[in-house]
């Protein structure tokens, strides 16, 4: 099972964190990984100046938005 650590911090939210988890979970649902992928919320992984803070089985995604975090998420998951 895989892990997606989505950072849940004020600067994350604020940025819009809350919005990539819905975004996720609709992805995890529409690809039918609900039970291959587990989705958890953290808190500050020091990328506050860099973009959302991402963590996929433990490794830290740079420069995550919310328009390309899904794509960055699904090449990490690929590559595993």
């Amino acid at each position: 099972m895989h892990t997606i650590e989505i950072c849940v911090g004020s600067s994350c939210f604020v940025k819009g964190s809350n919005e990539l988890v819905e975004k996720l979970k609709k992805y995890l649902e529409d690809n039918h990984l609900e039970d291959k992928v587990q989705l958890k919320g953290a808190f500050c992984m020091g990328q506050c100046a860099k973009g959302l803070g991402v963590r996929v089985d433990g490794k830290l995604l740079e420069g995550v938005t919310l328009s390309n975090a899904i794509d960055l998420i699904e090449i990490e998951l690929n590559s595993l």
